[in-house]
């Protein structure tokens, strides 16, 4: 956490406190995967990534804040009034993120944040360094000091069952497969891992990962139309693909976390079943012979390496291993960033829900 502390001038005793976390770091996918909603524990619908606190015992009636840096769609505006005898007030404001602007980046970005706080008409000016990072950069777990935060929801965000290449996906299959529509869950899947081999889709065994500590765990995840366009997808990205595609059908998707690696899987009456997405394009050619020889060795595969971290995936080993529930992390409110996307413009698409981890025990 980046912590500021600035004092006014002997009329008003009062300090003002900017925090800008994880460690003076802007992760724009947290806030994207997240509706806005009014915090209980201050004023603004912001996310608490970037807060402004306020205390003293002599605090301003009126204060208005202002923030702007590179990549906003327009600078931030909160203006609040204060109770007389109120010596404490925090200040969440929402960041309106272009995201354009955001996937044109490929690289964090140290810039500037510029804050005014206006307080009974006498403004104050402040700069801030932060480091903002791509929309593909993941956050999935932070250690300052003795706090432990699980952000391993994150990557429900990169979930988007209406992304549009999710339709050409469906699309395909569906064009493919005169029994998709009748067939089981297990059958739909392997039509669909059918089409992704059509698509000529291979794992790339390159390293997602961007930070591995000491304070942040973080790695890429390439977003679906870049991985349609290049063929080409590592565990994560694979995985998150797959997944958007199973909440599509109405499936209830499951992502597994484990040193250095990622698998896709969806629940079941009976429990789960897994599939290793390494898998995709091991044999070379369309066809759908050798798609579902390539599907049945995942399957396979998925389930042996569940079984070997199934004791692990009970929430006390992060950030190392996870079983991310996508459904559970619908139901606290973790939108596809996609939709965050098209919160931030002009007409809000809002589901207001409290956001918390997405972490369960492991399945059978």
């Amino acid at each position: 956490m980046l912590v500021l502390l600035f004092a006014t001038g002997p009329a008003r005793a009062f300090d003002w406190q900017v925090d800008v976390t994880p460690a003076g770091e802007l992760f724009p996918a947290l806030q994207l995967s997240q509706s806005p909603r009014p915090r209980a524990d201050g004023v603004g619908d912001g996310d608490g990534l970037v807060s402004v606190r306020v205390r003293g015992d002599d605090l301003p009636r009126r204060l208005k804040l202002r923030i702007d840096t590179p990549g906003l769609l327009r600078p931030v505006e909160l203006e609040t009034r204060i109770g007389a005898g109120q010596r404490a007030i925090d200040l969440h404001p929402r960041l309106e993120w272009d995201t354009t602007w955001l996937r044109s980046l490929d690289a964090t970005r140290s810039q500037p944040m510029r804050l005014a706080l206006e307080a009974d008409g006498a403004t104050q000016t402040r700069r801030v360094d932060v480091r903002v990072h791509a929309l593909d950069d993941a956050p999935y777990f932070v250690r300052e000091g003795r706090d432990r935060v699980d952000l391993g929801w994150a990557f429900a965000g990169y979930v988007d069952p209406n992304d549009p290449v999710v339709d050409e996906i469906l699309a395909d299959a569906r064009a493919s497969d005169a029994g998709f529509e009748r067939g089981s869950d297990l059958h739909r899947v392997g039509a669909v891992w059918a089409a992704l081999e059509r698509r000529g889709l291979r794992y790339d065994a390159g390293d997602p990962a961007l930070s591995r500590g000491p304070v942040v765990w973080s790695q890429r995840v390439r977003l679906p139309a870049a991985v349609w366009r290049d063929r080409r997808a590592n565990c994560i990205d694979s995985s998150v693909l797959i997944a958007a595609v199973l909440e599509r059908l109405g499936m209830r998707a499951l992502i597994v976390l484990v040193p250095g690696h990622a698998c896709v899987g969806y629940r079941t009456g009976a429990g789960a079943q897994y599939f290793e997405t390494t898998l995709l394009g091991a044999v070379r050619g369309r066809d759908g012979g050798r798609a579902a020889t390539n599907f049945a060795a995942a399957r396979a595969a998925g389930h042996a390496r569940w079984q070997r971290v199934a004791a692990r995936l009970d929430g006390r080993h992060g950030p190392d291993y996870a079983l991310i529930d996508i459904g559970t992390a619908r139901a606290y409110g973790i939108i596809p960033i996609g939709a965050g996307e098209r919160a931030s413009r002009p007409s809000p698409e809002a589901t207001p829900a409290p956001a918390g981890s997405s972490r369960q025990r492991g399945l059978p």
